[in-house]
């Protein structure tokens, strides 16, 4: 055993084996094992012992998805002062494996400061185990000096929540796990704490940019203290080798502090969360589960944002900075429905800058797939291995949305793309201008108003330009998307934000209600009455989102995909919580974006 670190291991394996007769059972061998001799850490203020209740191994047999834990583990380190200095120690679960689907199985540590001396790592109320391996920090404990023989207990408990649902998808599935305690304060991979932020994660071929007070490019590292400041306003910014421009949006939990399900405007406030954990900088937990509009909601409690568990638990992604526009040659014109076919392809490479024509006139299945080939495509520089690309959903368009209305974002409401020739990072006149003949451009006093931070390091035409198509489907409804119906149900949900409205829910089968099990998302938070489908009923009824933006939710089944953040041809009732439904077809009026995460 190495001076200052000890590992303790705990191994939890588990097999899944659901059987259907009637009702659905599971069926697991959970073992504890490890010799458990090694309970000794040589700290420097002292000595940690760690004491195992109940042995070495726990057999559970006939587990079923239940309320009640299926696996408790009960340990307690004992610390003992040899020097006046405090002694400090952080607990790791660590998970070797895990091919259960995301939050499947639940972990809760309860702890307890037996003796009342130091400090005892936080109790964590039920949250969820992302998919994959990773190390799920458990938190820090003090023992201070003197300490002779106290006591710091705590209880591990695992489940597997019977959700009411089907839960087939977990069938044959494999847990191994073991708890790692080690001397010392935690180093939180991917974190910055100078900065309060998690550090962008450049892929292969990306460089950090930043702009001078004369608003002039300029390239960077990553390890320059200027490139980002969260603080100030200053998003990350990087290009990829193709000249593409995207915004690191970092690891965050939120609380709508005032407007939730309002059409009045409110306010956000957002916690930065260290590296892959949910605590915030103050070492807070926010909540992961639980979500209940009027219950437990983010008008009562941090949330971490949904966005952040898209492969697991993520530092963060990359935003596209400006509305896609395409390496080859667009055809489509700017008047009213001139629409090339030749536009309607996923053959065409997106590219991502200002001052050029934004790529519209393609159907959502086309643009879905087009964002997805970007992953194998050379131009950009990256490794395939190392980046997922896809095309945005609802949900990360609520993250950035979000993040822009917090206080590290634009200060008012962010302005117009209002210039007629659907030209990405153009501004207007005023927040509210519409059908401008000119470009005001994005470097430009007015032209970076039209960002999320209201300064030229944020996302532009995310309100006016052309109508942004997202991910975000009702129903499992293709409309006029391009999707076979059997294709879209076979889309994971990482790339779709999925929602549901019961038949008998419909309104003559054609509204939709809000789905509010969804959050996150810029709809159901941030709006209130919402526009459903009625062939009567006027246009300029339209307007229950946040800055009076539209609010027409989808219907089916003919409308059930979302726009986001209105036209350069909509004047007040654009913006960055604005949406509208669509049928998923090729339209005039319609672009989409997209977003990078590690792997």
């Amino acid at each position: 055993m190495k001076h200052n670190k000890i590992t303790l291991i705990i191994s939890f394996v588990l097999s899944l084996l659901l059987i259907t007769i009637g009702l659905s059972f599971a069926y697991f061998t959970s073992n504890i094992t490890g010799t458990e001799d090694s309970t000794t850490i040589q700290a420097s203020g002292g000595v940690m012992n760690i004491n195992y209740d109940g042995g070495e191994n726990i057999n559970t047999p006939n587990i079923f998805p239940s309320n009640e834990a299926f696996a408790t583990k009960n340990f307690t380190l004992t610390g003992k002062s040899t020097t006046n200095d405090n002694m400090n120690y952080h607990i790791i679960l660590v998970i070797e494996e895990n091919t259960f689907t995301n939050n499947a199985l639940e972990y809760k540590l309860t702890s307890t400061n037996t003796d009342g001396n130091g400090t005892v790592a936080p109790s964590i109320i039920q949250s969820g185990i992302a998919n994959g391996d990773q190390e799920i920090y458990l938190g820090d404990g003090i023992f201070e000096s003197p300490a002779n023989n106290k006591e710091h207990s705590y209880k591990l408990e695992l489940y597997f929540p019977d959700t009411i649902e089907d839960q087939n998808d977990d069938m044959n599935k494999t847990f191994k796990a073991y708890i790692n305690i080690r001397e010392g304060n935690y180093n939180f991979p991917g974190y910055n704490p100078e900065k309060g932020v998690n550090h962008p994660v450049l892929f292969t071929g990306m460089t950090p940019v930043k702009w001078n007070e004369n608003n002039e490019e300029t390239e960077t590292t990553e390890d320059d203290p200027s490139w980002y400041d969260y603080d100030n306003k200053i998003w990350a910014n990087a290009k990829s080798a193709d000249g593409s421009y995207w915004v690191w949006i970092p690891r965050y939990a939120y609380k709508i502090t005032s407007g939730y399900h309002s059409s009045e405007t409110g306010t956000i406030d957002v916690k930065f969360l260290k590296s892959t954990t949910n605590l915030t900088e103050e070492n807070n937990l926010v909540e992961t589960t639980g979500y209940l509009p009027g219950t437990k909601d983010t008008s009562m409690h941090h949330f971490l944002h949904p966005s952040f568990q898209f492969n697991g638990e993520e530092l963060g992604f990359w935003m596209a900075k400006y509305e896609s526009s395409a390496h080859e040659n667009l055809d489509s014109g700017i008047e009213n429905g001139t629409c090339s076919e030749l536009d309607n392809v996923s053959t065409k490479s997106p590219k991502i800058v200002p001052n050029v024509r934004s790529w519209r006139c393609i159907s959502i299945s086309n643009a879905f797939k087009a964002s997805l080939a970007m992953k194998d495509n050379p131009i950009y520089g990256w490794n395939s291995s190392e980046v997922d690309t896809h095309m945005l959903t609802n949900n990360e368009w609520g993250a950035v949305a979000y993040l822009s209305k917090s206080q590290y974002g634009a200060p008012s409401e962010v302005w117009n793309n209002s210039y007629n020739g659907f030209q990405t990072g153009c501004s207007g006149p005023s927040v509210s201008a519409h059908s401008q003949t000119t470009c005001t451009e994005y470097h430009t006093e007015n032209g970076q108003y039209a960002s999320t931070t209201h300064n030229i390091y944020g996302v532009y035409d995310m309100s006016g330009g052309a109508w942004d198509r997202v991910m975000g489907n009702y129903n499992n409804m293709i409309g006029s998307s391009g999707f076979g119906a059997e294709e879209l149900s076979r889309i994971h949900p990482k790339y779709i934000t999925k929602y549901y409205t019961a038949p008998e829910d419909l309104n003559n089968g054609y509204g939709v209600n809000y789905d509010v099990t969804v959050f996150g998302d810029g709809v159901h938070e941030t709006s209130n009455n919402a526009y459903r489908y009625s062939p009567t009923a006027p246009v300029g009824t339209m307007s229950g989102a946040w800055h009076s933006g539209h609010s027409y939710l989808p219907y089916v089944p003919s409308s059930p995909w979302f726009y986001r953040g209105g036209s350069w041809e909509v004047s007040a009732h654009a913006g960055v919580f604005s949406f509208i439904n669509s049928t998923g077809y090729a339209s005039w009026y319609s672009s989409f974006r997209v977003s990078l995460f590690p792997l």
